[in-house]
């Protein structure tokens, strides 16, 4: 079995509209959905990508509260809590799709540097905040 300490295995996004979280995800990185087989969780869809399941979107009563940025001493689009970063292939296609697609920008695309690629944050029309990072 591949070693995987230390990297991410699956992931839960907290949505208010489940549907349109799904709607949004898969018009961005192209998710499909599963359904868990004699599952009481009604409100809950797991996440496919690449034929392998990663994570859940789960329906919650109110979107999240974006924290806010530019206070207490912290940079504006400095986040103080986890960030969960998808890869994509080419960054600025698919930062201009998440934008077509409602998402709005947080903070400047970052260069790391050394041939360690790009990343944009984005918050989804849930509100949840995200990186999209590109090898390029």
């Amino acid at each position: 079995m591949e070693n995987k300490i230390g990297r991410t295995v699956w992931f839960d996004l907290p949505v208010a509209n489940l549907s349109d979280a799904m709607s949004f995800y898969e018009g961005l990185l192209g998710w499909k959905y599963r359904q868990m087989e004699d599952s009481p969780l009604t409100d809950y869809v797991m996440v496919e990508a690449g034929g392998q399941l990663i994570g859940g979107l789960r329906k919650v009563a109110s979107p999240p509260t974006p924290l806010p940025t530019g206070e207490g001493g912290r940079r504006p689009g400095e986040a103080s809590y986890p960030i969960l970063y998808f890869t994509v292939e080419k960054l600025d296609p698919k930062v201009a799709r998440a934008k077509e697609l409602g998402a709005t920008l947080e903070g400047q695309t970052v260069n790391l540097g050394k041939d360690r690629g790009r990343y944009q944050w984005i918050r989804d029309r849930a509100g949840n905040l995200i990186g999209l990072w590109a090898p390029e």
